[in-house]
């Protein structure tokens, strides 16, 4: 018994000192086994050991340089091309000629006539083009460039426009005729009008009807007409131009005064009292007549006798064998049909 209580104690004094040579585990708030030489890498999000090394990784596209071109992906700036690259996949050259000589040919162009070259440009490979950006005044929507050909040394404006291309180069064409026209062209024609040139300025607005080959140029008129937008027709074939006052409605309703008598226009007298009407006042009042039922008013073709103005009418739809007119009397200011018709009188509502 005494024996087998020795062999005890001495087989827990032995485990005792077995614990006691146990080196002791210290970790840090991540778990690293720092007593082991581990530490934590922020990097990486991870322990290492005492030989390893806490780098930053090389995160491709994280290294854009000032054009956006990332290096660790292989790509540089082609100033030639405006654009980033990598060599050996794209040689960093442009066509048979270099940007000199594209905009030597730009220079001696038309694209001169447009606006002003600036410094921007870019080389298209796949049509052998120089792309030189413009500075070109009233082309709304629009980023002009002048193109250079390289094959046959020419260039040609590109008006890189979203929507409707730029008034300048806007044509309406008749499609009986074939003849077209340009807006600029319109305008120059409007704008010598006698007739539009009554009714009040040119607006910046314009469109083209194809059907009846007219150009719509929007009037801001010098007297405004409640229901009514004027504007100057201008014919593709004729070359002609005259006011359609767009009125909706037959019954004005309310109406703004009328002009002065003797503001406004030429003035047509009558000799039986030397009143006075001016050429405004007496359009203002035939629009608020009968007249307006027949067509659409033609102040270039009035004549001022005995005591009335006279105006033309361009009846809607024609009236065979008659050239209506609108009679204004100076005394009254009333305004009646006269249909000048010849041959067999046709019968009016």
């Amino acid at each position: 018994m005494k024996n087998m209580l020795f062999a005890a104690l001495i087989a827990a004094l032995l485990m005792l000192a077995g614990c006691a040579q146990q080196p002791q585990v210290v970790t840090d708030e991540h778990g690293c086994v720092t007593s082991s030489g581990e530490s934590w890498c922020n990097y990486t999000q991870m322990c290492i050991g005492a030989n390893g090394t806490c780098t930053a990784p090389v995160v491709v596209g994280g290294d854009r340089d000032a054009h956006g071109c990332i290096p660790s992906a292989g790509y540089s700036w082609c100033d030639v091309k405006q654009k980033c690259l990598r060599p050996w996949e794209e040689p960093c050259v442009a066509g048979t000629h270099d940007m000199a000589w594209a905009r030597g040919v730009a220079e001696a162009s038309s694209c001169m006539e447009k606006g002003n070259l600036t410094d921007q440009f870019t080389f298209n490979e796949n049509s052998n083009t120089w792309w030189i950006d413009m500075e070109v005044a009233n082309a709304p929507g629009c980023a002009p460039a002048c193109v250079v050909y390289e094959g046959n040394s020419s260039a040609e404006i590109n008006w890189r426009c979203t929507g409707a291309l730029p008034p300048s180069e806007q044509s309406c064409v008749s499609n009986e005729t074939g003849n077209s026209m340009m807006l600029e062209d319109a305008r120059g024609i409007a704008a010598a009008s006698a007739m539009c040139g009554a009714e009040g300025t040119l607006k910046d607005t314009a469109v083209c009807n194809d059907i009846t080959a007219t150009w719509w140029i929007d009037i801001n008129p010098k007297i405004a007409m409640q229901g009514c937008s004027p504007a100057c027709v201008v014919n593709v074939n004729s070359r002609t131009a005259e006011v359609n006052y767009r009125c909706t409605g037959l019954n004005m309703g309310d109406q703004a005064a009328l002009p002065a008598i003797n503001t406004g226009g030429s003035a047509c007298f009558s000799n039986l009292s030397g009143k006075s009407i001016s050429l405004a006042r007496a359009i203002n009042i035939s629009l608020r007549s009968v007249c307006r039922k027949v067509g659409t008013l033609d102040a270039t073709k009035y004549v001022c006798q005995n005591g009335t103005i006279t105006f033309g009418i361009n009846p809607v739809p024609p009236i065979e064998n008659c050239n209506p007119a609108c009679v204004i009397s100076v005394e009254m200011e009333t305004a009646s049909v006269d249909w000048k018709c010849t041959g067999i009188v046709p019968q009016f509502n």
